[in-house]
């Protein structure tokens, strides 16, 4: 078993940190990417990476500018900026082939990068897709840093570039999410262009504790294994 604590610079020069672990540095990796204010030593992530490990996979987590141990303010980290904190991360990794997980805005953040890189497979938990949609569903659009963030994520059309992605993809969403609609996500997954998944994960919210959470993270596990090891 390893266990490496990382540091890096995003292009901005602020210091992010992550941790490798995993039981060989030969294994298959898994990057991780959190959801939005959140951090790559949540319960959550903390325990899709045991899992993972345990599974026989290695698994890079690391936190978003703003989040967690890395530095900067959380109003900095926009569409844009979670764009570059992913491919500092993975230059910090330095693996040539890897897999990558994202949670709500770590899910959208995976999905513009994996439209753009190769990446073995992309497991997503309640990904966001729409970013305006949501933010004006929950009436915090008129926020100053909101604008900011919303002005951005006009830039991408996560539907287009979902077309480009031919890693295999599976989507678990939470039956009683309130945040993300289904709509979203059954959007999202018409417009993959490789082999897609969706699971419902009953009683589970956007936040997806409990037995939810266990359930979305062993399917996600499944899908790992399947196609990496």
């Amino acid at each position: 078993m390893f266990s490496q604590k990382r540091k890096f610079k995003n292009l901005k020069g602020l210091t992010l940190h992550a941790i490798y672990e995993g039981n060989d540095k030969n294994n298959p990796v898994v990057i991780l990417c959190h959801g939005y204010g959140s951090s790559k030593d949540n319960e959550s992530t903390h325990d899709l990476s045991k899992k993972l490990v345990t599974a026989g996979l290695s698994v890079y987590r690391f936190d978003f500018t703003g989040c967690g141990q890395s530095q900067g303010e959380l109003s900095q980290l926009t569409p844009d900026q979670g764009q570059d904190d992913l491919k500092s991360a993975v230059k910090n990794l330095n693996a040539k082939k890897f897999a990558l997980f994202g949670s709500s805005f770590g899910g959208y953040t995976s999905l513009i990068y994996a439209s753009k890189n190769p990446v073995l497979a992309l497991g997503l938990k309640a990904p966001v897709s729409n970013y305006p949609e949501v933010m004006k569903a929950k009436g915090n659009e008129k926020e100053n840093k909101a604008l900011d963030f919303t002005k951005e994520a006009f830039k991408y059309d996560v539907y287009e570039l979902a077309a480009k992605i031919q890693a295999p993809t599976l989507i678990v969403h939470g039956g009683n999410d309130d945040d993300v609609p289904l709509s979203q996500i059954q959007k999202l997954v018409k417009s993959l262009g490789g082999e897609k998944e969706l699971s419902i994960i009953h009683g589970g919210t956007h936040q997806m504790r409990g037995p939810a959470m266990q359930d979305a993270h062993n399917q996600l596990t499944k899908f790992f294994v399947n196609h990496l090891l």
